[in-house]
Order: C-alpha cells, then structure tokens, then sequence
C-alpha cells in the first residue's frame, strides 16, 4: 500500500523581501535560514540613504497538518483510525529570475526537502523495525524538484519522491511528477479557476496496493481546479472549493477486480484559511486552514483493496513561511 499525501509542492511566488506575506497552504520546514537573509544595500552616494534590498532568494515553508485518517491522493485509505499528524518541510532556492517582464523564462527555483505522517493508532511495523511490532510512525518521504515560471502565467513543476513505508513491509518505491499550472486570476479575477494537470510516474516499485506478482510500474494523470475568494474585509478569510479527477493507465491498481474506467476517482472539497497577524514580527508569516475532501473510487481496483466507496477526510493546520 504505496502512499504519499502530497502532489507536487508549488513554489510561493518571491515578490517581496523577507518578512512577506503568503497565503500558500503547504508545509516545509528550513534547517537554518542564515542565509536567507541578504546584505543591506549600500547607500546612495547621490542621496544618502539606504537602497531596497533585493528579495530574498532563499526561503522556506513549513506547515503541521492534522487529519481525522490518512488517505493519499491515489485513494489508498491507510490509517482510519486515531488522528493523523503530517509534517512537511519545504527549502527554496531561487537560482534565476529574469530581467525583463517579457522575457519567455521568468523565474526557476530549486525545491527540497521531506514530508512524513505519524498515526495514535499504531499499525503492524516493517518485520526488522527498531520500533518494534506496531508503530505510529507510518512513512517518510523526501521531495527534491524544479519549479517555472514561463510565458504568461504558466508554471511547470517537475517533482522527484519517494515512498519509505514503516508499516506492512511496503517496499519502497520512487516517483516523478510533472505539473503544469495555469494562473488565470488576470482574466477571470475572482472567479478564477487556477487549472492544473499532472502527469505521474512510477520510476520503481508501486505506489498503490497490488496483488500482481510482479508488478509493473505504470502511471496516471490528474485534472484540477482551485476556484476560490478571499474576504479581504473580513481578517483576510480564503474560501477554496478543490475539485480533481484522477485518470490511471490499466495495471497502476493491479488487482484484476474488474477494468480501469476512464476515470478512477474523483475528489471534491471545501477549505477555509486565513493569516495570523498576532504572531511577532520577524519569526515568519503565519496562516492557518480548517478543511473537508471527499474522495469517490470509481475504479473496482481500489474498491478491492480499500473495501470501500469512497472516503472523507477533515483536516486543518498550520503553516509559516520564512
């Protein structure tokens, strides 16, 4: 049961220097952020006062989510019992930014870092674990990847993981996934869709249950939307309605229970978050979401190996961005 929580983990756009302010969501946790903080401008000599510095290009997010049960966006239903916590720790490196505004290459940025998930209820542990026969501790999963920005308002994010599974003696298993976003808020302004679609790739192992002797790696794609409305009059508040089709290759949930429809699942959701202006100046820009997905199988496969239909999820939690 080959799992991971996260897509891939797009990098927050760097238009101010630090501290600033952002509404991303996701989590990531930077060792040390000396280096985040760039040299003060030399003086005018005209003037006599001091220059902007420049952005940082060194940044880091980190976020703590707290879910009612583990379930990854492949529909693999792992831990439903207890409260699940999931950690994420992002560093990013802006290594190019253009100079002109029309240039086809805006930006790139260099992404690392590690996601993991911890359960109170406690699972069967990998046979040879020093947590012994039953552990909490279900998966780490280490992230590295580039992000672009390129023509107008596209990005394109390619995203190495890997699955190293503490429980059932799930092999581990790596991955590549490419994004491509859309940010269509300049025309649609409020109403804006912000469409994606990712390509995922098994590089070795599976990432998803399977009864296939020997399994082979395969792939699938996912379709989404992140309509949403921020109340800027009201502390800022954020409403998102995400909405996703997941659309896998025959043989990527290998259980022979019946074919693989067009569309394996779907997901919807709801999810509120809002800044947290209380929190000091200099110790980061805080944010924090409540939310509520749905996720409905409609492949057989999965229905074989989850014995279920479907699955909700209510989760929120808390982010800083350095």
């Amino acid at each position: 049961m080959k799992t991971k929580e996260n897509n891939a983990i797009p990098r927050p756009k760097l238009k101010h220097s630090l501290p600033k302010p952002t509404s991303k969501t996701s989590s990531f946790v930077l060792g040390s952020l000396a280096a985040a903080v760039l040299p003060l401008a030399v003086s005018s000599a005209a003037a006599g006062e001091a220059a902007t510095p420049p952005p940082s290009r060194v940044n880091a997010l980190v976020d703590l989510t707290v879910t009612s049960h583990y379930l990854t966006p492949r529909g693999m239903d792992v831990d439903r019992q207890g409260v699940v916590f999931q950690p994420l720790i992002l560093a990013f490196f802006n290594v190019y930014q253009a100079d002109s505004k029309d240039a086809f290459i805006k930006d790139a940025t260099v992404v690392g870092g590690f996601w993991s998930c911890y359960g109170t209820h406690q699972l069967p542990a990998t046979q040879g674990s020093a947590t012994g026969n039953k552990t909490g501790w279900i998966e780490t999963d280490p992230i590295a990847g580039v992000s672009v920005d390129f023509a107008k308002n596209f990005k394109v994010s390619v995203t190495y993981t890997a699955f190293d599974m503490h429980i059932y003696d799930i092999p581990f298993s790596q991955h590549l996934e490419t994004k491509v976003s859309y940010d269509d808020s300049e025309y649609l302004k409020a109403f804006a869709l912000h469409p994606y679609v990712i390509y995922w790739q098994e590089l070795q192992g599976k990432a998803v249950s399977s009864t296939d002797a020997n399994p082979s790696s395969s792939h699938y794609f996912d379709v989404g939307v992140t309509p949403g409305y921020t109340f800027k009059d009201f502390y800022n508040i954020k409403l998102e309605a995400p909405c996703r089709i997941l659309m896998a290759a025959d043989g990527f949930y290998g259980t022979g229970a019946g074919p693989t429809p067009f569309v394996s699942l779907y997901e919807i959701g709801a999810k509120a978050s809002a800044p947290l202006p209380f929190m000091p100046a200099g110790y980061g820009h805080w944010s924090a979401n409540l939310g509520v997905k749905y996720q409905h199988f409609c492949n057989d496969n999965i229905k074989a190996t989850q014995n279920e239909d479907g699955a909700t999820v209510v989760y929120g939690g808390v982010s800083c961005f350095f």
